[in-house]
């Protein structure tokens, strides 16, 4: 972790294995973090003011992007190796769907990308 107003190391929550991506749930109370092979079919969720882990999901081989929906209700999230993105409730951490899609990687709404300015 790291303080945003001087970029200071701030503390450590150990995670399973090698982070890959690190997204934060829009309004910033949670973080998803997923991770390298041999732990790349597990996400891992931080709570941010407890500073806990406080699930691990299990969408499938070879996760490899999760995004949010414009409020952060729900996660998708891509498992390229069993051909399918699963859509996470990010309240009760319920799977909602199962979508299939033939080897998906990145998943990029337009909300994100019109807030960035693209």
């Amino acid at each position: 972790m790291t303080a945003t107003d001087d970029w200071t190391e701030a503390g450590h929550i150990p995670v399973k294995g090698q982070p890959v991506f690190v997204m934060a749930r829009p309004d910033g109370r949670q973080v998803w973090v997923n991770f390298a092979f041999p732990d790349n079919d597990m996400v891992q969720v931080i709570d941010v003011p407890s500073r806990q882990i406080v699930k691990m999901l299990k969408p499938g081989k070879a996760v490899l992007h999760l995004e949010f929906t414009a409020h952060g209700e729900e996660v998708w999230i891509s498992a390229r190796d069993d051909n399918r993105v699963v859509v996470y409730d990010t309240a009760t951490f319920a799977e909602k769907a199962v979508l299939p899609a033939e080897s998906p990687s990145g998943i990029f709404f337009t909300w994100r990308a019109h807030r960035i300015g693209l």
